[in-house]
C-alpha cells in the first residue's frame, strides 16, 4: 500500500511539473505596454539632451512580471526587430516579483530607470557587460556597485523546475542586483548590442529602501 502511495504520488508529482513546464514555455514572452512607454519615453529625453546619441539597441526589463516569464525585450531600434530573454532580480528586491529597489551599495537590490550598455568584458561570470546608470538617485551608483549584465545557472527552466519541487515556487534565481540573462542567451545579447545600446528597467509601483 505504502510503495503504490508513493508511486502514485511521484506519478502527480511529475505531472504537475511537466503541466508547468508546458505552461511556462507557452506565456513566457511577457512586457507590458506601460514598460515600453516608460522606456521609450526615458530614452527619448536622454537624447534630447544628448542630440548625437544614436543608439542601436534597446533593452526593456519589467520588473512588474514575474520572474519566470520571458520578461526583457531586446529592441533592434532601426528594424523593431526584438527577441525576449529571461532575466534575474536582486536577491533583496523580492522573490517571485521584484518589488524593492536600492541604488545603495551592498543592497542587493535592483535599481530601476535607464542605462548606458559598455563595452563587453571576461569577468567571473564570462563575457559580460558593464552599465552606466544615468538616473542619479535611482541607478546613478551602478558602476560603483558593479551592477552589470552577465549570465548565470539560475536563469534557466531547469532552475525554475527546481524551485517548484522544493517548494520555493517557479522561479529563476536572484543575482546581487545584477541583470542576468542564461547561459545560453548573453553571446547573442553582447552580439547585437554591440557598443552602442541602452537598457531600461521599469517596475509598476517601485518601492525605495535604503
Amino acid at each position: 500500500m505504502f510503495r503504490k502511495r508513493t508511486i502514485i504520488a511521484f506519478s502527480g508529482l511529475l505531472t504537475l511539473l511537466l503541466l508547468t513546464g508546458a505552461i511556462l514555455l507557452s506565456v513566457q514572452e511577457k512586457v507590458s505596454p506601460e514598460a515600453y512607454r516608460a522606456a521609450f519615453a526615458a530614452l527619448d529625453a536622454y537624447r534630447t539632451e544628448h542630440p548625437q546619441e544614436r543608439p542601436r539597441m534597446l533593452a526593456v526589463a519589467d520588473y512588474s512580471k514575474p520572474s519566470y516569464l520571458k520578461r526583457m525585450a531586446l529592441i533592434d531600434l532601426k528594424t523593431g526587430e526584438q527577441t525576449f530573454h529571461l532575466v534575474a532580480h536582486g536577491k533583496r528586491s523580492g522573490e517571485l516579483y521584484a518589488r524593492f529597489f536600492s541604488d545603495t551599495p551592498e543592497s542587493n537590490m535592483s535599481s530601476p530607470g535607464l542605462y548606458r550598455v559598455l563595452d563587453p568584458y571576461r569577468g567571473d561570470h564570462g563575457t559580460a557587460m558593464r552599465l552606466e546608470g544615468l538616473e542619479p538617485g535611482r541607478n546613478g551608483n551602478a558602476f560603483r556597485r558593479d551592477i552589470v549584465l552577465h549570465s548565470a545557472d539560475y536563469v534557466s527552466l531547469r532552475y525554475i523546475l527546481l524551485n517548484l519541487v522544493t517548494f520555493n515556487g517557479p522561479r529563476i534565481g536572484r543575482s546581487n542586483g545584477c541583470f542576468v540573462v542564461s547561459r545560453g542567451d548573453i553571446e547573442d545579447i553582447v552580439n547585437r548590442f554591440g557598443s552602442d545600446g541602452f537598457l531600461y528597467a521599469w517596475a509598476e509601483k517601485p518601492e525605495e529602501r535604503e
